[in-house]
């Protein structure tokens, strides 16, 4: 029982020195003086906090660091008008009817007109004074039920619209440093309680959200009961600062490059990506020298429009050689996300066996493709020309160049003719 006290113990030890720290010094100029702002820190966390109360005393309000006689104002973010009013019963403020509790929109309508708005109805934290129908069940009325939710993810509907990112991001944290650490059954465990709480069409505020739901180890929900109580994970903050951790996230956002490379590399005294390019010594492997050679692209994001526009080139190229063919993309983009790292693509051909040569043949294509577009490339940074499909021009003498074949084109470029079975980029 002691193991579940403490939190509480360490909360309200936080809670009392919150209240009774110095003030922080003001150096800006006050122009809204009947207005004194405490922002709490519950469900919000430290960092957040101090960059709101900054941005309000560079805005010319008056914003305490500690609940005092003096504040006028409440503001609370993804707390309930209840919550609120049991964290002012423990600090001991007496009537708390005399602040005016908002939620945190409020701030920031401020911070965007530059000046305080006014306080309307949908600004304030209220009780809810709703009450349920007549004759009816308490344990009817809700339309979720934990009991019912599948530890399986193919049971369950998850749209992208996640309610939870707060922990579904912490959960994604640490799952990732298990996998680094090779501890496959505590980086399942994550990543299945980050997979669970995405399919929540509500999103989680009290403890009690997760009672009875699959998943829910207690490494887990020692995470989701720091998040709820202080705004973040203590041990995901300290898995973001670890030296380990980071060299790894770095390593691995290489293409060819997994934990057993990772962990040689680290023994080694490696810490970051330009370290290892730097390294001579290093033998990589194919991949690896590829993974290197695009890690700007590999490592970049693809939107849905780029998306869109790649499919048309590979439709192109495809219908090239199978005009009947459906080329059509999977993955995260036909699952409705607008950002993505790679595309995927799924090509079916109407008649058996007429694709058996159709990816060689289409990557045969691309290759004479690239091939071309170093050409035009050198012509533009080498020599000064501009080549496209109807003519070599130069742009120092001014004049276009006359070729009646490939062989002519590469010499006014001034290169060894490459033969086309040659150019296999």
């Amino acid at each position: 029982m002691d193991r579940f006290k403490a939190p509480a113990v360490i909360s309200q030890r936080k809670r009392q020195k919150e209240l009774h720290s110095p003030k922080l010094s003001c150096s800006y100029e006050i122009k809204f003086s009947n207005f004194v702002i405490f922002i709490m820190q519950r469900k919000m966390g430290k960092t957040r906090r101090m960059f709101l109360m900054e941005l309000g005393r560079r805005k010319g309000f008056r914003v305490e660091s500690e609940l005092s006689d003096s504040v006028t104002h409440i503001v609370a973010e993804n707390n309930s008008y209840l919550e609120v009013l049991d964290w002012l019963k423990g600090q001991a403020v007496g009537d708390s009817s005399r602040f005016e509790l908002l939620d945190i929109s409020w701030f920031t309508a401020c911070m965007e007109a530059g000046r305080p708005v006014d306080l309307e109805l949908k600004y304030h934290l209220m009780e809810q004074r709703q009450s349920p129908p007549l004759n009816v069940p308490e344990l009817e009325m809700p339309a979720f039920t934990a009991t019912k939710v599948s530890q399986y993810s193919c049971q369950r509907k998850t749209t992208l619209n996640n309610y939870n990112k707060k922990f579904t991001d912490a959960f994604e944290v640490m799952a990732e440093n298990y996998e680094f650490k090779e501890s496959e059954i505590f980086c399942l465990e994550f990543l299945r309680a980050a997979s669970l709480l995405k399919s929540l069409p509500f999103p989680v505020t009290r403890m009690k959200d997760i009672q009875g739901l699959p998943c829910m180890g207690d490494q887990v929900r020692d995470i989701i009961e720091e998040i709820i109580e202080e705004g973040e994970s203590s041990r995901v903050r300290e898995v973001l600062n670890d030296e380990r951790y980071k060299a790894f996230k770095q390593f691995t956002s290489v293409f060819g490059v997994g934990v057993k490379t990772s962990e040689k590399w680290y023994r080694m005294g490696l810490r970051t990506v330009e370290e290892v390019k730097a390294d001579k010594t290093l033998k990589l492997s194919k991949m690896q020298k590829a993974g290197f050679l695009y890690y700007e692209d590999l490592v970049s994001c693809v939107s849905k429009a780029e998306a869109d526009a790649v499919s048309l080139i590979v439709k192109n190229a495809v219908c090239t050689f199978l005009p009947d063919a459906l080329v059509t993309i999977t993955g995260g983009f036909r699952r409705g996300k607008k950002i993505g790292h790679d595309i995927d693509f799924l090509i079916t051909s109407p008649g058996p066996g007429e694709d058996d040569e159709l990816l060689h043949k289409v990557i045969d294509l691309w290759k004479r493709q690239q091939f071309g577009r170093d050409l035009r490339r050198y012509a533009s940074h080498e020599r000064k020309m501009v080549l496209d499909n109807h003519a070599l021009y130069d742009r120092r003498k001014r004049i276009f160049l006359k070729a009646g074949s490939e062989e002519e084109i590469f010499a006014h470029l001034g290169l060894d003719y490459v033969e086309p079975w040659e150019r296999n980029a």
